[in-house]
C-alpha cells in the first residue's frame, strides 16, 4: 500500500494486491472513525474519493468512484491481481495549533477484510513520519526505526493492518 500524505490531510493511495484465488467480487472498506482510537479520540469520517480498480490488467467499470462504507464491488472477471488507486479524505485530526503541521491518521487498506490473512506492506511518502500504532495487534506500536527515517513495520495481516500514524504533513509551497 502506498500512501502519498497530502497538505490537506488527505492521501493518495495505491493499493497492489495478490490475491491466492480469483474473486469476482471484491469487499471494500474504510478505516474506523477516529472516535475511539489511540492517538485520535476524534470522531472522523473517513472517504474514498477517485477510486479506479484494476482487475488483472482491466480497468473495472464502477456504479461510483466514492466509498462511504463497507460494500462489495463486482467484477467484470474474476480476478487475483488487483491495482485500487483512490483518494482517502476526512480520515486526518489536526493536533494544534502551535503546530498545524502535526496531525495524526487513521489509514486501512480497502481491501483489508477481502483477505484478511494476506501480509499488507505500508510505504508513507509526503510527509515526516512520528509514530505509527496498529490498535489490532497485540503488540500496538508498529512504527520501526527512528525519524526521520521510521517506517510502519512490514507484512501486518490485512484484517489487523489499521494504522494510526502521527505525523506532520508537508507544507504549502
Amino acid at each position: 500500500m502506498n500512501v502519498v500524505a497530502l497538505k490537506d490531510g488527505s492521501f493518495d493511495i495505491t493499493e497492489e494486491v495478490m490475491l491466492p484465488r480469483a474473486t469476482n467480487i471484491l469487499q471494500v472498506q474504510l478505516p474506523a472513525s477516529g472516535a475511539e482510537l489511540p492517538g485520535m479520540m476524534t470522531k472522523t469520517l473517513p472517504i474514498a474519493t477517485n477510486l479506479r480498480i484494476q482487475a488483472n490488467g482491466v480497468t473495472i467499470p464502477l456504479a461510483s468512484s466514492s466509498v462511504t462504507n463497507t460494500t462489495d464491488v463486482p467484477l467484470t472477471t474474476a480476478a487475483t491481481n488487483l491495482r485500487l488507486t483512490y483518494r482517502l479524505s476526512g480520515s486526518t485530526v489536526r493536533r494544534t495549533e502551535s503546530k498545524p503541521e502535526r496531525a495524526s491518521s487513521a489509514l486501512r487498506p480497502l481491501t483489508a477484510i477481502s483477505e484478511g490473512g494476506l501480509p499488507t506492506t505500508f510505504t508513507i511518502t509526503g510527509g515526516e513520519l512520528l509514530n505509527a500504532v496498529c490498535p489490532l495487534l497485540t503488540e500496538t506500536r508498529c512504527a520501526v526505526g527512528d525519524p526521520p527515517n521510521l517506517s510502519v513495520l512490514q507484512g501486518i495481516p490485512a484484517d489487523k493492518a489499521l494504522v494510526v500514524l502521527q505525523l506532520d504533513l508537508p507544507q504549502p509551497q
